[in-house]
């Protein structure tokens, strides 16, 4: 396999890749994105690390952005009556095959590290925050729009060994009329084979 692959390029638009800010009932993420963040996390498990093709890892690219979404975008979607729990406001969350906190630890474990994982749980270091309430697993914390100073994203995959890959990240930094180009940001996010399966050990969202 080619020790770089071809960059790819597109636009990350609002209405594909971001929610807009909403209170915690009213977050727009799907219930059937449950069974089909399954299959993609069953796919990532392997028995030894194989070398993966360019469309796997940006498929993994684009799940982990979403699923990171949850605790930093937009919440799971949620129903019921909330609950004040350390001066914090909780709903509980209505999506079908995530319904207590280790559903939703074993979720992030098909996509990110236990390090990455244990992080977003802790209620301290993400902006969204979930939590059991009686058994029922509960969210805090509001939406937020993309960030409108980011622009066009480009992505490129670099294999770095055997068993691990970088994502790497350039975005457009916008000026105040949200069109010129004023400058660069650059991310990498590591994608590794650990513990059986392809995970990535850090991540954010770059918008």
């Amino acid at each position: 396999m080619r020790k770089n692959m071809t960059a790819l390029v597109f636009m990350l638009l609002l209405t594909g890749c971001a929610a807009p800010s909403a209170p915690a009932g009213a977050s727009s993420v799907k219930p059937e994105l449950a069974a089909q963040v399954e299959d993609m996390s069953a796919s990532m498990v392997e028995s030894s690390a194989r070398p993966l093709l360019e469309s796997e890892v940006l498929a993994a690219y684009e799940w982990a952005q979403r699923i990171y979404g949850w605790f930093d975008l937009s919440p799971l979607p949620t129903s019921g009556q909330s609950a004040s729990i350390d001066g914090e406001t909780y709903f509980p969350v209505d999506m079908k095959g995530i319904e207590e906190l280790e559903d939703l630890r074993n979720y992030l474990r098909g996509v990110f590290s236990q390090e990455l994982t244990d992080r977003l749980l802790d209620g301290k270091s993400a902006r969204i925050r979930y939590r059991d309430v009686r058994g029922v697993l509960c969210v805090s914390g509001e939406g937020r729009d993309r960030n409108a100073e980011k622009g066009a994203i480009q992505v490129e995959v670099e294999q770095v060994d055997d068993a691990s890959y970088s994502v790497n990240v350039v975005v457009d930094l916008l000026g105040e009329d949200g069109q010129t180009v004023v400058g660069l940001e650059s991310w990498s996010f590591p994608y590794v084979f650990l513990d059986d399966r392809w995970v990535f050990t850090d991540f954010r969202l770059v918008y």
